[in-house]
């Protein structure tokens, strides 16, 4: 349920967007762009939204970083369109290019776990992606906010790059309606999914990708896989526990308190 409360925003941007996918290159980049708008906008006006304040240096980064993503998305238009398919209908679609995505998914995993990490290093932290960092609650605005450098190379092209060796390299044609499912649902999944958070209890709840931020030693996949192999996995069940913690003291403290006010 808690899941749900703070993914909704995903969920409905796709189940509105999803049956109206491209069918050819040349939507693809209106049909994102319109797509992560609308899920930006259903997270800010979201009833159970954690308030997170930004300042007027902290919004021209995020809007840096959104024009960066646009533009990322147009290269990867131009520079894999001659490969991209256009298809009359998703009916159309070969079943087989359909587990594509599943392959992109595995490579770009492992890509975002070993640059993210790399990321954390000392010297290489200070530089980029202690700027990411400056929020330890997070929003889908916020998922924006990190260093250009960190934005390009930890975010975006470890996912426009597995589609677009597959395309450039490799030759393999793909139909547009796969390649933007791809593409459209890592941008939503890891603007929403990751960074958005909820007020549950006077406490920020939200994906793995909090505990991340509040940490900054745990959790550094989309997916946990890696982390846990690595030994480096703190899931959700852990920030619960610790809210629980915290409520139960707060608890202890009022009752306490009351004790003292009656003798």
């Amino acid at each position: 349920m808690m899941d749900f409360a703070h993914t909704w925003p995903k969920y409905l941007t796709f189940a509105l967007c999803i049956p109206m996918l491209p069918r050819c290159p040349e939507d693809m980049l209106p049909f994102m762009s319109a797509g992560l708008v609308f899920a930006l906008l259903c997270c800010h006006f979201s009833p159970n939204k954690v308030h997170i304040a930004t300042n007027v240096w902290d919004k021209i980064v995020i809007a840096t970083n959104l024009f960066l993503t646009y533009i990322s998305g147009r290269f990867f238009v131009e520079w894999g369109k001659q490969n991209i398919q256009s298809v009359d209908s998703l009916l159309e679609l070969p079943w087989h290019q359909l587990m594509y995505p599943l392959c992109w998914v595995s490579v770009e995993e492992t890509l975002f776990f070993l640059v993210h990490k790399f990321f954390h290093q000392p010297g290489i932290y200070e530089k980029c992606h202690k700027m990411h960092h400056k929020f330890k609650t997070t929003s889908a605005w916020t998922s924006f906010y990190s260093h250009p450098f960190d934005q390009l190379f930890a975010i975006l092209w470890t996912a426009l790059g597995p589609p677009l060796f597959q395309l450039r390299v490799l030759e393999i044609p793909v139909c547009a309606p796969v390649v933007t499912l791809w593409l459209f649902g890592a941008i939503i999944t890891f603007t929403v999914s990751h960074h958005t958070v909820i007020g549950a209890g006077g406490h920020a709840e939200g994906s793995d990708h909090l505990e991340h931020h509040q940490k900054f030693n745990v959790n550094f996949g989309n997916f946990g896989y890696y982390d846990i192999a690595n030994g480096s996995y703190a899931g959700k069940a852990e920030q619960r526990e610790k809210n629980a913690a915290k409520d139960l003291k707060k608890k202890e403290y009022l009752a306490m308190r009351d004790e003292k006010k009656e003798d």
